[in-house]
């Protein structure tokens, strides 16, 4: 009697080569933006909560969802009906102040941060905004690094800034004119 060995499944449908998987994902459905509602809240604080050690509360995002428009602009960022990525920003005067951004532990590496700051950035442009700024840890690295490829420089340092555990917050700015700068490769 002969023994049977069973073959493990291959899908027939995964990519064989690099070149195939990039391919894939160039076909991918992206991300899309909208404004956020308050039916986005409890999920967009959820959220805040698992990404930020002392994160915002859902009647902060509340607050911001009610602003008048031409003031603030929270936005957010869903694959589908996932939320994968969300930021709330301030148009004041001739700058765009940046409050929060967030993308999900689960879809960090993905350039999203780099395409949501790309969509904020280009929405205070087309309000003739002439300069961005926005506060950052010093401990985040991964921020600072996207932040630096957009031309954002440190400006000046907000001493204990954070509550939860007084670390010092670096201000960042940069001048809108220039396009973001572009990853090659």
């Amino acid at each position: 009697m002969r023994k049977s060995v069973a073959k493990a499944a291959t899908p027939t449908n995964l990519p064989r080569t690099e070149r195939e998987a990039s391919s894939v994902r160039a076909r991918a459905p992206r991300p899309r933006f909208k404004r956020m509602t308050i039916a986005d809240v409890a999920e967009v604080a959820a959220l805040e909560a698992r990404v930020f050690p002392d994160p915002w509360s859902a009647d902060s995002f509340l607050a911001e969802v009610e602003r008048k428009p031409d003031i603030g602009y929270p936005v957010v960022m869903r694959d589908g009906s996932d939320l994968v990525a969300y930021a709330v920003v301030w148009f004041v005067v001739d700058e765009i102040h940046i409050g929060n951004v967030a993308v999900s532990p689960d879809e960090q590496g993905r350039g999203l941060g780099a395409s949501l700051l790309t969509h904020v950035l280009e929405e205070g442009r087309r309000r003739g905004m002439v300069w961005a700024t926005l506060e950052v840890r010093p401990s985040n690295v991964r921020a600072l690094a996207l932040y630096e490829r957009f031309g954002f420089e440190k400006i000046a340092v907000r001493k204990r800034y954070y509550a939860n555990d007084r670390e010092d917050a670096w201000v960042l700015a940069c001048t809108l004119e220039r396009r973001p700068e572009r990853r090659v490769g």
